[in-house]
């Protein structure tokens, strides 16, 4: 999708983890997405199977990215994905770099909890030209501003403790002069 120059939605989603974790999106993340009419759909990674790609893709275009757990189930997709829209470079990604990486990360995890600070730095580090960073792999829901750079995790969609077993997705809105909105929601 390239700069479109006119009011652009993606919906945003993350860590559905289907078949190993849930057994399909939740039908409001999807009912929400076709009410908000969105243009694309961004998956940030652990879809973990290509039904999750297929369920997506019967709303609007889907662009996914790589997942750590997503070679268990065969989906190959790349580690990330660069675009442009309405002057705003954005990058999707899973944001757990590679293999090493995520065992390191998880030690890191298991000793001092979640640190929004710690993958915002990485993801900083890693897409120094990027406008917006979507990410997933935490399971943390985060919309925040650094250094003039939107860090946007949509939070897992499936229910687990991470998100007190409400499943999370976002939407991430770009007007045609290139204006950023965000929303985050859960299910309840």
């Amino acid at each position: 999708m390239p700069s479109e120059n006119r009011n652009i939605t993606f919906g945003i989603i993350a860590d559905t983890h289907i078949p190993d974790r849930a057994k399909t999106i939740p039908e409001s993340i999807l009912t929400a997405f076709r009410r908000a009419k969105v243009d694309q759909i961004l998956h940030a990674g652990d879809a973990a199977c290509w039904k999750v790609i297929q369920t997506l893709e019967d709303i609007a275009p889907v662009k996914v990215v790589k997942g750590n757990r997503d070679w268990l189930f065969g989906l190959h997709s790349p580690r990330e994905i660069t675009f442009t829209v309405n002057n705003n470079r954005i990058t999707l990604t899973h944001g757990h770099r590679s293999m090493i990486h995520y065992v390191f990360d998880k030690w890191a995890y298991l000793r001092d909890g979640y640190r929004f600070e710690r993958y915002h730095k990485i993801l900083a580090k890693d897409y120094p030209e990027s406008d917006v960073v979507i990410f997933g792999h935490t399971h943390h829901q985060a919309a925040k501003w650094v250094d003039g750079k939107l860090f946007f995790n949509p939070g897992a969609a499936y229910p687990c403790g991470h998100n007190h077993y409400n499943p999370q997705f976002g939407f991430i809105s770009i007007t045609a002069c290139g204006e950023i909105r965000t929303e985050c929601h859960y299910l309840y």
